[in-house]
């Protein structure tokens, strides 16, 4: 049984790393596929000539990202670290909590450390040779120090929590851990834009003038309640641009980067926002959330396997159950079920984004909404020609192209 376990997860961790290479060079070898008409005029030639290098260095880049992160893995099980990384937290550190809780970090810490790498080249050598990147290095360290913290006090929270109600709720644990995680996913979306981006960008109100006008009174005329806009100092970081909506209920704000101001006018912006509050208008957030928490049922379901089944510690050289070890298998096995469950999520996030889309047609203006998604697409590096099936199984939102077409019917 042992042995079949470890058949399993090689196994799953070979299948999903081929499955994810086959489906990017697919994509990748989509890039000189003709443009749409439609969307003909979004680059200049020597723009669009960048965008296929940019496209290309992040293509080969991504393969590098994830050959080392499968290495990485299947290095540390293969050769027994975690059996001799169990030995010695047991020998140092007292107390199930603490040893558990200590497994992980060791774990988080080498991840951390592949990442940082990884980001770092990512950010000062490919996004700022495109002129992206504005970020400093001393942003950068900042950002890196305040998500450490973040995610030994948060996230170590939460695994602490769950192990308490595990040893203290028996066969209940799956309902208290449900309850509890579904709570904290909907305290996050309510404090998200007020405690957590603040922490790595500054917010103020937008001031009075003619785009807060004209924003008002389009959400007037739709009937929709804004309390707070704000302005995001992303520029900071990149010169890309993006706008979104947080909260839930009647706690409704809109956030505006900086470089949207900058580089809309104020009818793009406000058909922008536009397509947001169709969001809003067709429920899709609390579709979403309600998503969610049924997703999570199932993320639960096999935490409570890995919580109590020792038959995968000891298919990789453990004497009995190790739950830190269990949880980083955990982890392992829940990327394919994740990717499985965001195709079926994807394809409902595409119907949302026509339906929000229509929404703007209806209610302000098709053209401005068109003009913007152009701005985006160029001002952000987006593929204009992404391969059908990479659209189908890993796309959110529909390509630009697909998007222009469907308002223009």
């Amino acid at each position: 049984m042992e042995v079949t376990i470890q058949i399993l997860i090689y196994g799953l961790l070979l299948l999903m790393f081929g499955f994810e290479l086959w489906l990017s060079i697919l994509n990748y070898k989509n890039r000189n596929a003709e443009i749409p008409v439609v969307v003909k005029d979004v680059y200049e030639e020597s723009e669009y000539k960048k965008y296929q290098r940019y496209a290309m260095t992040n293509f080969k880049f991504g393969l590098i990202i994830k050959g080392v992160n499968l290495f990485v893995i299947i290095v540390l099980l293969a050769t027994g670290f975690f059996n001799w990384l169990g030995g010695f937290i047991n020998s140092v550190y007292e107390g199930y909590y603490m040893q558990i809780l200590m497994f992980l970090l060791f774990y988080y810490i080498i991840n951390f450390v592949v990442e940082t790498i990884f980001s770092y080249i990512r950010t000062f050598k490919i996004e700022e040779s495109y002129g992206f990147n504005k970020m400093t290095k001393i942003t950068f360290i900042n950002d890196k120090i305040k998500s450490i913290i973040l995610t030994l006090l948060f996230g170590g929270g939460i695994i602490y929590g769950l192990l308490a109600l595990h040893n203290n709720t028996d066969w209940m644990f799956f309902v208290y851990a449900w309850a509890a995680l579904t709570l904290i996913i909907i305290i996050v979306n309510l404090i998200y834009t007020s405690v957590i981006v603040p922490l790595f960008n500054k917010l103020k109100p937008l001031e009075d003038s003619e785009l807060k006008t004209k924003i008002n009174e389009f959400a007037e005329s739709v009937g929709y309640q804004i309390d707070k806009i704000s302005v995001m100092d992303a520029s900071k970081r990149s010169s890309k641009l993006n706008a979104y909506f947080s909260g839930l209920g009647k706690s409704k704000r809109i956030v505006l980067y900086d470089t949207l101001i900058e580089k809309m006018s104020d009818e793009e912006i406000v058909a922008v926002l536009a397509h947001e509050i169709g969001h809003n208008k067709h429920k899709h957030i609390i579709y979403n959330l309600f998503q969610t928490v049924v997703v999570l049922s199932v993320y639960v379901l096999l935490l409570t396997l890995f919580f109590e089944e020792a038959i995968f510690s000891e298919a990789f050289g453990f004497r009995d159950l190790n739950i830190g070890f269990n949880l980083i298998l955990y982890s392992i096995v829940l990327s394919p079920v994740l990717t499985l469950i965001s195709m079926v999520g994807s394809f409902i996030s595409r119907r949302f984004e026509y339906q929000a889309d229509y929404f703007v047609k209806k209610n302000y203006d098709e053209e401005k909404l068109i003009s913007a998604l152009k701005k985006l697409a160029r001002e952000n590096y987006s593929n204009l020609t992404p391969h059908p099936l990479y659209v189908k199984l890993m796309y959110s939102h529909p390509p630009v192209a697909s998007r222009i077409e469907a308002l223009k019917k």
